[in-house]
């Protein structure tokens, strides 16, 4: 193709806006967000459900699509996302005034490419407040959970970290994700309400919560088809 992918995200995200209230009753394939605490394995439960549901697994993937359809190095754009950008005014400020996206102009691209990855359908979406973009029926949002204590023992196991240096990643990984969520969308970090799903693997386990999430998947489709059918 010769447009770029700028455009086609544009036009795709123009397009799912338009006709969201007007689709025709079709089946569709399932759209899961999914969230997590640092160190609650919720890596591999994404990955295990997209496995799983042969669904399209989207991470830094959109970081990428991002950085190309603003013409920015994917080095800056993967900055943005998750810390805040007061932090990075120093380094951010010997760049050109082009190669510099505003915390608006951030959150329009993120929202549409979140948004025509979710038109698409049959996606898994990683993090990046994708759960604040996508709205009651438009996907799963699920949050991934775990104790403090487990996840702090998990960091260690996979990452050989001591004790200390575990649990200072995960207060710094999720001040990070904080930051990123009330900057760009006033939004509080984990907020139960914003989601539809919360699973716990401490007690589930990386299988015992995919099986929630999947028999959960019905009752959203359901209710989103019954919702197309209304509309």
């Amino acid at each position: 193709m010769t447009r770029s992918i700028e455009a086609l995200v544009d036009a795709q995200a123009r397009k799912w806006q338009l006709v969201r209230g007007e689709r025709r009753a079709e089946a569709r394939r399932p759209v899961i967000t999914l969230s997590r605490l640092h160190g609650a394995r919720g890596g591999d439960v994404a990955l295990r459900l997209a496995d799983e549901l042969g669904l399209d697994f989207f991470d830094r993937e959109i970081i990428q699509r991002i950085a190309e359809s603003t013409h920015l190095g994917e080095r800056v754009v993967a900055a943005l996302d998750e810390h805040d950008r007061e932090l990075l005014t120093d380094w951010l400020a010997s760049l050109a005034s082009r190669d510099y996206l505003s915390p608006g102009e951030y959150r329009y691209h993120l929202s549409c490419v979140i948004g025509a990855v979710a038109h698409h359908g049959g996606a898994l979406i990683m993090g990046r407040g994708a759960h604040l973009v996508l709205g009651r029926g438009e996907a799963l949002r699920v949050l991934v959970v775990a104790p403090l204590e487990e996840r702090v023992r998990t960091i260690m196991e996979r990452e050989g970290l001591g004790e200390r240096l575990a649990r200072r990643q995960i207060l710094t990984v999720e001040a990070n994700r904080r930051a990123f969520l009330m900057q760009h969308f006033h939004a509080d970090f984990a907020d139960p309400s914003t989601f539809d799903l919360v699973v716990n693997t401490s007690v589930l386990g990386v299988e015992g919560a995919c099986r929630a999430i999947r028999d959960t998947l019905p009752a959203l489709l359901l209710r989103t088809n019954s919702e197309v059918l209304v509309g």
